[in-house]
């Protein structure tokens, strides 16, 4: 019994992000897919006594409007986005948040309610999953939380703020009434800083948390390594609209190896779980500079398929990029090291119903060898045949491709709007160079061989579940199964 419930509740939150969806238009309302804005005729906001209120909280819905007679927020329970958004009701103007749903991890995750892994084992927490907004227009931010792990008995905590200041003359936009002040909020400049004592990971980017969790709980697969991160990190950030953000980051940390508590899953034979490496210990003063930019929608259109018949479909759209120098010669830190990471990921429908996806990842480190700051290629969400971070080195330049095809377009068998055909590429290609080599040096590229080229061939949902082969092409090898439970990117 103690078995299945902890399974279901694994499970539970995989059903709430498997898929993402924006509501087809209809005549009365037209939908500029490219933007993800309604053409609507908006009013003042001195008129907006009686009119409905603006969900501003999800950028996929930025426009779309429900009726109330309430004049407060509420909160609303969405599973398709995972969790609560605020329903908003009042007519006032809101600053800007941090960005919603991005799909990089700059520094370290969002809290984590429920987890499982080798070092944690079970993992239970209370916590917010981002910043509860305070304030008659949002101007303060709150998060945080705290939870166990029953594995080495250890507690963590998190806990946060920000101040938000508008740049923008609040009274000119209340008297406003053109679309651009009444949906877009004004650009925010935000104060703010966090405590926390986590179990923290730099492997988020290779398979988000959840996911994780079942493949340790039930193929004993743990495709992240770990390590204690205490300390404090404070911020400045400017946010000129809602899906981008620069900030500047202080960080001073204490990084502490966690050795293994979890050798088995519950289910996966006589598989073992990976050991759990030991990292460079020491307190780490960093500065670090970040450009962030999240415009990743799912766009919905009817179309006719081959044979003539009406579907629907589903594509995502847009762009997501993190850019990011981490400075870390700094006083009173025990190492001295930089850091540079650009993941640029386009989404573009080339035509109905097919797709070509692209994600771009280059990394290096310069300075000291830190394990936690090294870069590695193999396993998912990298090179997928390859065994998972099986190369190593301070350069990594990965690209990973999707080519997509609508099943719904290609046969009338399937009536599904988000499943798809999928080709996969992944090339990638990682070096060591020396302390003082500048961070282009020590690829070591010598034509095309020197490349790592995996290909594979698989379904796959829009936002969801994966299933497909993936070969190694530079050695002869069988294929590997691909069964995730989230897109590579």
């Amino acid at each position: 019994m103690k078995t299945f419930v902890t399974v279901c509740l694994l499970l539970l939150p995989i059903a709430s992000q498997s898929r993402e969806r924006t509501s087809i238009p209809n005549s009365s309302s037209l939908l500029n897919h490219e933007t993800g804005i309604q053409s609507l005729s908006i009013p003042s906001l001195n008129d907006w006594s009686d009119t409905p209120s603006v969900l501003t909280h999800s950028p996929d819905s930025i426009a779309n409007f429900s009726s109330s007679d309430s004049e407060k927020d509420s909160l609303v329970l969405d599973f398709n986005h995972g969790g609560f958004y605020r329903k908003r009701h009042r007519p006032h103007v809101f600053v800007l948040s941090e960005l919603d749903r991005a799909r990089q991890v700059p520094y370290r995750e969002s809290f984590a309610m429920m987890d499982f892994n080798r070092v944690t084992g079970y993992f239970l927490g209370l916590g917010s999953p981002g910043f509860g907004d305070i304030g008659a227009h949002d101007e303060i931010g709150t998060t945080g939380g705290f939870g166990y792990g029953f594995a080495d008995k250890r507690w963590e905590y998190r806990l946060g703020a920000e101040f938000r200041l508008p740049l923008s003359n609040l009274s000119k936009i209340e008297h406003d009434s053109g679309y651009r002040h009444n949906i877009y909020s004004p650009h925010t400049l935000a104060i703010g800083g966090e405590f926390h004592n986590i179990t923290s990971t730099d492997d988020a980017w290779r398979a988000g948390r959840i996911e994780n969790a079942a493949d340790a709980f039930f193929a004993r697969e743990d495709f992240r390594d770990y390590f204690k991160l205490a300390g404090w990190d404070g911020y400045l950030a400017y946010r000129p609209s809602r899906n981008y953000e620069m900030r500047l980051d202080w960080r001073s940390d204490h990084y502490q190896s966690l050795s293994q508590e979890v050798f088995y899953g519950r289910w996966g034979g006589n598989k073992v779980l990976p050991p759990n490496p030991p990292i460079s210990e020491g307190h780490m003063n960093s500065l670090v500079f970040s450009s962030q930019h999240e415009s990743v929608h799912t766009r919905s259109r009817e179309t006719p398929n081959l044979f003539g018949d009406s579907i629907s479909i589903e594509q995502l759209a847009g762009m997501s990029s993190l850019f990011q120098i981490e400075l870390g010669h700094m006083p009173g830190s025990d190492f001295g090291f930089n850091r540079y990471v650009f993941d640029s990921r386009k989404f573009s429908p080339i035509a109905h119903g097919i797709s070509f996806d692209t994600r771009l990842l280059f990394e290096a480190t310069t300075g000291d060898t830190l394990y936690q700051k090294w870069e590695f290629l193999g396993g998912p969400g990298s090179l997928p045949a390859n065994y998972r971070k099986s190369l190593y080195g301070n350069r990594m330049l990965l690209l990973n491709t999707e080519l997509r095809f609508s099943l719904a377009m290609l046969s009338g068998v399937f009536h599904s709007p988000d499943i798809n055909l999928v080709v996969y590429n992944d090339l990638g290609k990682i070096g060591t160079a020396a302390q003082d080599e500048g961070i282009f040096k020590g690829f070591g590229f010598s034509g095309p061989s020197s490349i790592l080229y995996n290909v594979g061939v698989g379904i796959g949902w829009t936002n969801g579940i994966q299933v497909g082969a993936t070969w190694p092409t530079n050695v002869k090898d069988d294929p590997r199964v691909i069964f995730r439970l989230q897109r590579a990117f």
